[in-house]
């Protein structure tokens, strides 16, 4: 058998430090995710088989026979969740490569509040609707068939809705960046929550859950000085672009 040269035995060392120390970056965050009690945030959801539960089947359901090709068409670009769906209320230019600094500051809160929505999907457990109840059938790829949720929402719980609570937040943060619009985008990202429950992959009060949320992770935000200066320099970007 033919041994390695001390070059090449040398180059791997350092390729396998060098991924090592690129695995052991920490994500960068405007606060820790284990500091939010989501426990004490939110309440149990309904029992699988409670009234509550069976009620909120009906209105899907109900939901679900009077769902429009618009409603559809709408659900089906929200299944990839990010901050430019807004720009149904901002405009076409409302794009990353546009606004560099913005895009920056949503990454960093998408690190920062993303592991306490997994968090309190994981301690709640609860199933999606259409796992309950055969009869809901998610219109997420009727229209076109390669569209596909990120992952498999079959195994991904339904308590508290991550679109709902990232909507909602995202909604909240671009109302300081440009006040003028805030009712809009403010009911921009209700809307993104609400479309979860016409899909049928959400309950009403996992929708209920993610506003709440929303909101406490916003105040936590608020109060972190990083952010504030992060959110200065995007609401100087974003008033830039609109200027043009």
């Amino acid at each position: 058998m033919k041994k390695l040269s001390y070059p090449l035995l040398a180059f791997l060392l350092v390729f396998s430090l060098s991924v090592q120390a690129r695995d052991a970056t920490p994500v960068s965050r405007y606060f820790d995710p284990a500091t939010v009690d989501f426990k004490d945030l939110l309440p149990d959801p309904p029992a699988n088989h409670s009234s509550t539960t069976k009620q909120e089947i009906d209105l899907i359901l109900q939901k679900q026979t009077t769902w429009t090709y618009a409603e559809r068409k709408r659900i089906r670009r929200e299944v990839n969740l990010n901050v430019y769906l807004f720009d149904t209320v901002l405009g076409s230019w409302f794009a990353a490569d546009n606004v560099p600094a913005t895009a920056a500051l949503f990454q960093k809160v998408d690190d920062t509040v993303r592991p306490v929505i997994d968090s309190a999907k994981k301690y709640w457990h609860r199933p999606r609707p259409f796992l309950l109840d055969s009869r809901i059938h998610p219109p997420i790829a009727i229209i076109d068939d390669d569209v596909q949720p990120p992952f498999d929402l079959s195994k991904s719980p339904a308590y508290p809705s991550g679109h709902s609570t990232v909507g909602d937040l995202d909604g909240l943060i671009l109302a300081e960046l440009a006040p003028d619009l805030k009712d809009a985008l403010l009911a921009r990202g209700e809307q993104i929550g609400d479309d979860r429950v016409i899909a049928g992959v959400h309950y009403p009060s996992d929708v209920k859950a993610g506003h709440t949320l929303a909101h406490a992770l916003f105040r936590k935000l608020m109060a972190r000085a990083a952010f504030q200066a992060d959110l200065a320099k995007a609401k100087a970007e974003i008033a830039a672009e609109r200027a043009k």
